[in-house]
C-alpha cells in the first residue's frame, strides 16, 4: 500500500491581526500518486520524528520533536503577481519568528483513504527557520508539554510590585509601586514574600496592604524601600491531578480543552487518595514542579498526539492479563533487552516538612522531618548500598505515612533495576499499541531460575509510528502492591516539635476530606513520637485540638510524647499593687470522640503552669518583685519589676516553673507554676495572686484512656 503524509498548520491569516483569524494550510509530499480530492501543496521535502519519551514517576519525560522541511516555490498570498516572489520568503515576511506555540497536525494516511480516516497527531510550533538561499524553509514542533519548561512558564508569576518605604520588624502596613500595581497584580487577599526573607499574610486595598508578619515558616525582618514583593502560591490539601491543572492552564498556558480533569481525578481518587500541600514563594519552572508531583506522587504524565490530550496515570502493577507482545506478533529479530544498572536503588531517605520555603529546599535542615526506608536484603544480595534522596516540597509535616508510601514505591521500582526493551511491530497489524499503555512481554531470554518461559510486565514509554512499522521502547514496570485499606486507614505521625495543632487541618492537607459514610469506614491513627514536644504559642489555644469530624470517623491517638500548653506570664509590679499572674494554657482539647493511648513513662499531657503575682512597690524606696513565668513548651515570661538582674523573676522552662522576683520590705514576687501547677501568690500589701494552671484535658468525656501516663493539670468537661 502506498503511504501519504500531510502537515497542516494553523497561522493567523493576517500577522498581527486582533482578534486573529486563523487559516488552516495543509501541505503534502510531491508524490505522483496523490489523490486530487484532498487539497494539498506539494511542497514537504521530508518529514522527520523523534518521539516523546514517558517517565514512569520519575518526571516529565522528554518532549516529542517533530521537524518538517519544504521547498520554496512560487504561489501568490493575497492576489500579487505569480511572479512576485516566493511562497516561503512571503511566509517568512508575513509571520518572522512569531508563530511559536501554533498548532500543527502530522497526517499519516494510505492511498484510498478519506482524510478523515488518516491518524492526525497533534504538535505545537517551537521554532523555524528560513528560507535558506537553497530554497529550504524548517519547521520545528513539539508537543503541548514543551509550554511547562522553565524558560517560558513559572509559577508563581514573577510580581512587579516593590515596597515604597522601609520596614522595621513591628510594621504592620507599608505601600506599593508603580501606582497602581495592587489593583492590576495583587488579589484583596493572600501572602507575599518581601525582598526575599519574609513572608507576610496581606489584606489589600489600592496600593496599601496590612500585614501579618512573620508567616509561613519565616520570621519577621526589617526590609529596605525598594524590596520587592513577591505574591506567594500555596497549594493546601489539593489533589495532585488539581493541582498540575492549574499549573500547566493557569501558568504554562495549556488549553484546558487538552486537560481531561473529570478522568485525572477518577485516576487520582481510585489509585492514590492523597492529597499535597506547598508553598512556592518564589517564581519556579513548571517543569520543575510538575516534575516533582509525578515523582512523589508516583505519577506518568504524557501527550498523547492522537487524541489531543494528556494523561495522566497513577503507577501501579501491570496485571497479568494484560495484552502480551510476543515472539509471534513481534517482528522477528527487532527484539533486543538492556539492563540499567545505574538505576538501582537500596535506601531513599525522603526528606518533608519544609521549615521555610524561602530557602533552599534541597538542604536537609531546611525540612523537619525525615522517613527512612532500606532494603537491607537487597543491599546483600547486590553487595553495595545506593541511597537516593529525595527533598519534599509537597508532604506536609505530619505526612510521614505519605512519605514512607513514597519510599516504598520508589523501592518497588527500583530495588532491582528495571530492564529496557526496544521492539517493532507491523504498523498495520492486529495490534493497536497505545503510549503509557501496560503490558506483558514474552521472549526466550526471559526464564525463571529453573529455566521455565517467564514473562516481564512492561509499559510503553515511547512510540514511533513509521510508515511501515511501529518502534516501541518499554521500561520494565516493577511496582511496589497497595490494599484498598492502605488507602482507608489513615495515619498521622508527629515526629518534631510543633505548636498549636489542630489534627483535622494537618489531616485534611494530607487526605481527602471524610464523610462519615465511607464503606469501608475511614480510620485515622495519630501517633505522637517519644521526645516530641507538642505545645502552643498562646494560653488561650490549645497545645493539640481535636478538631471538628463528622460522626462516623474512629480516631486514635498514641501519646509517646508530650502535649504541654503554654506557661502564663509573670505578673507586673507597680507602685500601688502587684498584678496577678497569667493563667496557663491547656493542653489537650477535644470535642470528638477519640481513643487515647498513652504509653507508659514517656506519654504526657502538661497543663501549662501559672504564672507567679506580681508584688507592689511602696513608695518610701522599697522595691516589689515581679512573678515567675510558669512551665510550659513555650514557658511564661518572669516579670524584671525594677529590680537589678540578679534579682529579677527567671523565665519558666518546659519541665518547671521560673523563680520569683526578689524585692525588699518583704516584696517579693510569686514562683511561676510547675507543669499544671498555679503560680504562687506574691509577698507583700497590695500582693499580686498567681495564675490558674491550664487544664491537661479539656473535653475528658469525649475521651477513652488506655494507660496512665503522666498528666499533670486538671482534667475537665
Amino acid at each position: 500500500m502506498k503511504s501519504l503524509t500531510y502537515i497542516e498548520i494553523e497561522v493567523p491569516e493576517f500577522a498581527g491581526s486582533s482578534p486573529e483569524e486563523l487559516v488552516r494550510l495543509r501541505f503534502s509530499e510531491p508524490t505522483d500518486y496523490l489523490p486530487a480530492e484532498i487539497d494539498a501543496i506539494a511542497s514537504i521535502k521530508s518529514v522527520s520524528y523523534t518521539p516523546s519519551k514517558v517517565s514512569l514517576g520519575v518526571d516529565l519525560g522528554q518532549r516529542a520533536t517533530l521537524q518538517i522541511s519544504f521547498t520554496d516555490h512560487r504561489h501568490i498570498f493575497a492576489g500579487e503577481p505569480f511572479e512576485s516572489g516566493t511562497f516561503w520568503g512571503k511566509w517568512r515576511a508575513r509571520y518572522g519568528q512569531r508563530l511559536r506555540g501554533y498548532p500543527v497536525r502530522w497526517i499519516q494516511g494510505l492511498l484510498g483513504q478519506a482524510l478523515d480516516q488518516m491518524e492526525v497527531r497533534h504538535f505545537v510550533i517551537e521554532s523555524t527557520d528560513g528560507p535558506t538561499p537553497q530554497g529550504i524553509y524548517t519547521i520545528t514542533a513539539k508537543d503541548v508539554l514543551k509550554l511547562a519548561d522553565g524558560d517560558r512558564a513559572q509559577a508563581p508569576l514573577a510580581s512587579n510590585g516593590f515596597i515604597i518605604a522601609n520596614l522595621d520588624t513591628d510594621d504592620t502596613a507599608v505601600s506599593l509601586s508603580p501606582t497602581g500595581v495592587g489593583n492590576l497584580e495583587y488579589p484583596a487577599s493572600g501572602h507575599v514574600a518581601i525582598g526575599g526573607k519574609e513572608i507576610c499574610a496581606f489584606t489589600r486595598s489600592g496600593d496599601a496592604l496590612t500585614l501579618t508578619r512573620g508567616q509561613l515558616g519565616t520570621l519577621a525582618a526589617s526590609h529596605e524601600a525598594g524590596d520587592r514583593a513577591q505574591l506567594v502560591l500555596r497549594y493546601t490539601g489539593e489533589d495532585p491531578a488539581d493541582i498540575i491543572r492549574d499549573l500547566l492552564v493557569n501558568y504554562a498556558g495549556v488549553p484546558d480543552a487538552y486537560i481531561p480533569i473529570t478522568a485525572w481525578r477518577t485516576e487520582t481518587e481510585s489509585f492514590l487518595q492523597r492529597l499535597y500541600t506547598t508553598v512556592i514563594a518564589e517564581p519556579t519552572s513548571v517543569n520543575t514542579l510538575v516534575s516533582e508531583l509525578v515523582q512523589q506522587a508516583a505519577l506518568a504524565i504524557w501527550w498523547e498526539p492522537l487524541s489531543q490530550q494528556i494523561r495522566l496515570q497513577v503507577l501501579r502493577a501491570i496485571a497479568t492479563t494484560a495484552d502480551r507482545f510476543t515472539e509471534d506478533n513481534t517482528l522477528e529479530g527487532s527484539l533486543s533487552i538492556k539492563d540499567q544498572p545505574g538505576s538501582r536503588v537500596s535506601q531513599i531517605w525522603t526528606y518533608f516538612g519544609l521549615r521555610n520555603p524561602l530557602e533552599p529546599i534541597d538542604q536537609a535542615d531546611n525540612y523537619r522531618s525525615i522517613a527512612v526506608t532500606a532494603d537491607l536484603e537487597a543491599e546483600t544480595a547486590y553487595g553495595t548500598s545506593v541511597i537516593k534522596k529525595i527533598f519534599s516540597r509537597w508532604i506536609p509535616f505530619g505526612g510521614r505515612q505519605v512519605a514512607l508510601r513514597l519510599n516504598d514505591i520508589q523501592l518497588g521500582r527500583f530495588r532491582d533495576p528495571p530492564r529496557l526493551f526496544s521492539f517493532s511491530l507491523f504498523r498495520r497489524g492486529p495490534e493497536n499499541p497505545v503510549l503509557g499503555g501496560g503490558y506483558r512481554l514474552e521472549a526466550w531470554p526471559l526464564q525463571t531460575v529453573t529455566g521455565l518461559a517467564a514473562d516481564a510486565p512492561i509499559q510503553i514509554t515511547q512510540l514511533n509510528p513509521m510508515a511501515d512499522r511501529y518502534q516501541i521502547e518499554a521500561e520494565e514496570a516493577l511496582f511496589q502492591t497497595f490494599t484498598p485499606g492502605d488507602l482507608v486507614n489513615r495515619v498521622i505521625i508527629i515526629d518534631s516539635n510543633i505548636n498549636n495543632v489542630n489534627l483535622r487541618d494537618i489531616h485534611d492537607s494530607i487526605y481527602p476530606d471524610p464523610t462519615g459514610e465511607e464503606s469501608p469506614a475511614v480510620t485515622l491513627t495519630v501517633y505522637i513520637e517519644a521526645g516530641v514536644i507538642v505545645g502552643s504559642n498562646s494560653t488561650g489555644a490549645p497545645a493539640f485540638n481535636v478538631g471538628t469530624w463528622p460522626v462516623g470517623i474512629d480516631i486514635t491517638v498514641y501519646l509517646r510524647g508530650r502535649i504541654q500548653g503554654r506557661g502564663g506570664d509573670g505578673g507586673f509590679v507597680t507602685e500601688n499593687f502587684g498584678g496577678p499572674g497569667g493563667n496557663g494554657g491547656p493542653a489537650l482539647f477535644t470535642r470528638f470522640p477519640i481513643d487515647l493511648i498513652l504509653n507508659e513513662g514517656t506519654g504526657q499531657i502538661w497543663g501549662g503552669g501559672g504564672g507567679g503575682g506580681g508584688a507592689d512597690s511602696p513608695g518610701d524606696g522599697g522595691a516589689g518583685g515581679g512573678g515567675g513565668g510558669g512551665a510550659g513548651q513555650l514557658p511564661g515570661l518572669g516579670n524584671p519589676g525594677d529590680r537589678p538582674p540578679d534579682t529579677q523573676a527567671q523565665n519558666g522552662t518546659t519541665e518547671a516553673g521560673g523563680f520569683r522576683g526578689g524585692g525588699n520590705r518583704n516584696r517579693t514576687g510569686g514562683n511561676g507554676g510547675g507543669p499544671g501547677q498555679a503560680g504562687g501568690n506574691a509577698n507583700g500589701a497590695n500582693f499580686g495572686v498567681g495564675g490558674a494552671a491550664g487544664p491537661a484535658i479539656d473535653g475528658l468525656s469525649f475521651i477513652t484512656k488506655t494507660g496512665a501516663g503522666d498528666i499533670r493539670g486538671s482534667q475537665i468537661n
